[in-house]
């Protein structure tokens, strides 16, 4: 025996809001394909917008779950502390005086500690690869129509391949420097008492 349906009684009301959304979310969906690089998730069913992502040569270069991938965005999170875009911590109740900066001067701990971490990265990498991740690293420079002249300007690379490789290996490399992070960090320590004393 089946069961009948039963009928819900119709809303206007309801069915035109339901309108008003399916089309605010067809002109999203629109608006976000239209930026450059970029990639959405629809949801099949409901046609609603559940995800959207620039393409940037990291992405596609690097497998999702991996050390390298990581380790980029490590490297990001570093140079926006050291620079200190950090939000929280722009705030003037939030600004501390350090043995590197002079009161008032904006300088956090964490900005400090960022810049000592940059400098050891900076020391423990080939110049090349680091000159290629930091310029890769700038607003959009990253984006799947515009890494391969960067790629070519630090490695000299004009094959397709070969420049995918060397953004590979340069991310490898920075993510052997992130394991090996907190060793660096004290053997420059060690190096600068020695050389105080």
């Amino acid at each position: 025996m089946t069961r009948r349906k039963k009928n819900k009684p119709f809303d206007p009301a309801e069915a035109a809001r339901h309108r008003a959304e399916r089309e605010a979310n067809a002109e999203m969906i629109q608006a976000v394909r239209a930026q450059p690089s970029t990639a959405v998730n629809v949801d099949p069913r409901t046609g609603r917008l559940t995800g959207a992502w620039r393409m940037n040569c990291f992405n596609a270069l690097l497998p999702s779950p991996s050390a390298e991938r990581d380790a980029v965005d490590w490297l990001d999170i570093v140079i926006r502390t050291a620079s200190g875009e950090s939000g929280q911590e722009r705030r003037p109740d939030f600004i501390r005086a350090s043995n590197d900066g002079a009161p008032g001067q904006n300088i956090t701990a964490d900005q400090i500690a960022a810049g000592e971490m940059l400098v050891v990265i900076e020391e423990a990498m080939a110049p090349r690869d680091i000159g290629m991740l930091y310029a890769l690293l700038k607003p959009d420079a990253d984006l799947i129509t515009r890494w391969r002249p960067v790629v070519q300007q630090w490695t000299g690379e004009t094959h397709s391949h070969a420049q995918g490789a060397a953004l590979r290996s340069a991310c490898a490399s920075l993510a052997s420097v992130r394991t090996r992070s907190g060793r660096l960090i004290r053997d420059r320590r060690e190096r600068r008492e020695r050389s105080a004393a």
